[in-house]
């Protein structure tokens, strides 16, 4: 399992990425950008040390239970680590994204929407809102990516220099800017892709589920990325979250 993150380097990295987006988004903006002190700051910054000591911790330990449980049924195949490392990158980013888009795609569906709510639920998107996931969330997308590629014979060693650069990433396609890639708008995910899939306007409900690849989401009739505009509101329409971190992490469990 994955060393849990320490205190200090959670501090350390909030501020020097604060720094870093900060700077970003004073050029290339997506929408005019609020102030330092904006009224979901302080839900975010809890987040921020929730989701990798606690959510990351909890989905570490369910995906190593259920390698444990499938491992003995049989032994896996071993053709993918027989492979260059660069093309086992890139099966690996390929297929986990297919295996996340689908995974993306449940967690919209009726059963399961409102632990993915409290991600969605962020009115301010910027980079800080991408750990605002619920642990429910993150055990179940975890589980549902890896258990697969597992028993498929992928192993995860080949990303595992990857893996900082992912989360970087992931923190970069929620920020404030209009980025979209240009020529590889469809290619790899932009802020822009991502940010229409948080809006919530109803041109973009539903849409860019995939976390790495907007052409799985061509594939599969669930891309949407117009080139005029960039989303204006976000958050969720028709029903209300609440803002503190106990109450979003509650939330789910209440009868709606």
């Amino acid at each position: 399992m994955k060393e849990t993150p320490t205190l200090v380097g959670l501090i350390v990295a909030l501020v020097v990425l604060a720094i870093l987006f900060s700077l970003l988004e004073r050029f290339a903006f997506a929408l005019p950008r609020k102030s330092l002190f904006r009224r979901e700051r302080a839900v975010d910054l809890l987040w921020w040390f929730f989701t990798p000591i606690v959510s990351r911790t909890a989905s570490s330990i369910a995906v190593f239970v259920a390698i444990a449980l499938v491992a003995g049924m049989g032994r896996s195949p071993q053709w993918f680590e027989s492979q260059p490392k660069l093309l086992q990158i890139v099966e690996l980013l390929v297929v986990a994204d297919f295996l996340g888009y689908f995974a993306h795609r449940l967690f919209h569906g009726r059963r399961l929407w409102r632990f993915h709510a409290i991600h969605h639920s962020a009115e301010d998107l910027d980079w800080l809102s991408a750990t605002r996931v619920h642990p429910i969330n993150e055990v179940g997308n975890r589980v549902l990516q890896v258990v697969p590629l597992y028993l498929l014979g992928f192993r995860g060693q080949a990303l595992a220099a990857l893996v900082p650069i992912l989360t970087f990433w992931a923190l970069m396609v929620h920020a404030n800017l209009r980025w979209d890639f240009g020529p590889l708008r469809y290619v790899i995910a932009s802020p822009t892709f991502h940010r229409w899939h948080h809006t919530s306007q109803e041109e973009g409900l539903d849409r860019n589920f995939a976390g790495l690849f907007p052409w799985i989401d061509a594939l599969f009739g669930t891309l949407y990325m117009p080139r005029d505009r960039q989303p204006e509101r976000f958050g969720i329409t028709g029903e209300r979250v609440p803002n503190g971190l106990l109450g979003q992490l509650a939330y789910p469990f209440k009868k709606s």
